[in-house]
């Protein structure tokens, strides 16, 4: 069925509008809350490969579009984290909670820590002191949030495909 294939890349635009603007407004912008993030381990654990890491190439696309930031960086580090969660995903079974919990705690800091990397190199701006006022309560928020949205996640597969929900291939 075609659907899905054209409803993804709709439904991630709509969820980084959501992200950038209605919870950022709702959090005042201190804490940027990353459901798109979620959304590209959750990709990651249940997608195949092909379509997973095209899926997660729009979503980083779509956030550096809407943040303003530096092309591509999102879109680069939202890939990792694809690849990295299918490594976990074979390796382990990912419906456990606790696994959730924590490798959504360990993406979203890598994620953090790939952005203090880059503006290093990059402008030879030190953010270190960002990991532990920033990208820190981001993290315990998102490995908080994560299996919530996952199970959201998966009732959308399950609607999607008619109550059969399709594993990774």
């Amino acid at each position: 069925m075609m659907y899905p294939y054209l409803f993804l890349p709709l439904a991630g635009l709509l969820l980084v509008i959501f992200q950038t603007s209605v919870l950022n407004i709702f959090f005042m912008g201190r804490i940027n809350v990353e459901i798109s993030l979620i959304l590209v381990i959750y990709a990651g654990f249940r997608m195949n490969v092909l379509q997973g890491a095209l899926f997660s190439f729009l979503l980083g696309f779509f956030l550096d579009c809407a943040m303003g930031s530096i092309s591509g960086l999102f879109t680069l580090i939202y890939v990792c984290i694809f690849f990295i969660s299918v490594l976990v995903s074979i390796r382990v079974y990912a419906e456990q909670i606790s696994l959730i919990i924590g490798f959504s705690f360990l993406c979203s800091i890598f994620e953090g820590l790939m952005i203090v990397l880059f503006f290093k190199i990059m402008y030879d701006i030190n953010m270190l002191g960002s990991i532990v006022q920033v990208f820190l309560p981001q993290a315990l928020v998102v490995s908080a949030l994560s299996p919530l949205f996952f199970k959201l996640f998966h009732f959308f597969e399950v609607s999607f495909h008619d109550g059969n929900p399709q594993p990774a291939k």
